[in-house]
């Protein structure tokens, strides 16, 4: 269930390739497989009244045991109004507004949504790092508030002290004050949590920490993937450690050899979308075996905790049904290296 083209009929290039990464994985599933397993495509063109008619046609034909998208969370919300009264699932590959899980009990997130992405790093820095006293700088706009205030939530509540909030307008590139008033307290906060919504606002963030003196650790989210000026401030960028909710290691074997089946038998290049697509379909299709795969079944199979190792990310769901895990990234010597694939706990 995809919009794979607009109203207009213009071709949505993302979903697209989600969909190529989609067929590839049953395309692997078939080969090694005497019983096979069928897709049924429904393009929605983001369109209401077209995700409303697709959807149901999937849920009144019993032979189709789980819906894979719609891939933009405005898509998901029209689609749950009608899964709601059935019993199949929906699961998206890539929608991460936070309420849509709220909305109906068969939607499932296979992309944490944004509170849960800070709530599972909370959990990682207490837990793994070990971590006890931080500070939480974030811009008031974009996301930046809401991922501050997850974490900052559940650091607390797993027993963390957070000694100092500080806020600053995006793009403003001034830093100075709240630098200033975390320096003051430097020895006694083990690091600072930066969400950040603009990359743009890296380089103001780690260039005031060098002139304020400031060198403590350094945790974010994935927009520091688009962050500048690491190479001014090495000693700091080497400090930098955030979570992310995709890591692609182009170096490990595994997907080496499967990038290099997959343009064989595709004839495109992996990349991000791809793998939404095929990590998702690779973990419905991981669910249905040794089950018979009504759509109960499916459901609670699901709920059961099973984790499948993906090459974006692991996908593992609860009753809370949103993905549980996310990837820890460092930035180490000039590079961006995967640290852990963490699952949370409750």
């Amino acid at each position: 269930l995809l919009s794979l083209t607009d109203e207009n009929e213009r071709a949505i290039q993302s979903a697209k390739e989600i969909l190529e990464g989609i067929k590839f994985a049953f395309h692997e599933y078939n080969s090694e497989h005497s019983e096979k397993v069928g897709i049924v495509v429904s393009d929605i063109q983001r369109n209401k009244t077209k995700i409303s008619k697709a959807t149901n046609n999937f849920i009144e034909n019993s032979d189709v045991r789980c819906i894979i998208g719609p891939v933009f969370s405005d898509d998901v919300r029209d689609a749950i109004k009608e899964i709601d009264r059935s019993n199949i699932i929906l699961i998206s590959p890539t929608a991460t507004d936070d309420d849509l899980i709220s909305l109906s009990e068969n939607f499932y997130q296979a992309n944490p949504s944004l509170t849960t992405r800070g709530k599972i790093f909370a959990q990682y820095l207490y837990f793994v790092e070990n971590k006890r006293s931080l500070a939480v700088l974030n811009s008031i706009e974009g996301y930046s508030p809401l991922l501050a205030a997850s974490f900052t939530q559940e650091f607390e509540n797993l027993g963390g002290k957070i000694i100092a909030k500080e806020t600053y307008k995006s793009k403003s590139f001034s830093l100075a004050e709240q630098m200033t008033r975390i320096a003051s307290i430097s020895n006694t906060i083990e690091g600072i949590y930066a969400p950040i919504s603009d990359g743009s606002d890296a380089n103001a963030i780690l260039s005031q920490m060098v002139q304020s003196g400031v060198n403590l650790e350094i945790y974010g989210n994935q927009d520091w993937f688009l962050g500048k000026g690491f190479e001014s401030s090495p000693e700091l960028s080497n400090k930098l450690t955030f979570d992310s909710d995709y890591f692609i290691d182009f170096n490990d074997a595994a997907f080496k050899e499967f990038s290099t089946f997959f343009k064989n038998t595709a004839g495109i290049e992996t990349n991000r979308n791809i793998l939404y697509g095929y990590d998702t379909a690779k973990y419905i299709l991981t669910v249905i075996r040794n089950i018979e795969p009504t759509r109960k079944n499916i459901k609670y199979k699901i709920e059961s905790g099973i984790n499948v190792t993906g090459f974006h990310n692991n996908i593992s769901f609860d009753n809370d049904r949103t993905n549980k895990f996310i990837n820890v990234v460092r930035f180490k010597d000039g590079v961006f290296e995967l640290v852990d694939k963490f699952r949370s706990g409750k």
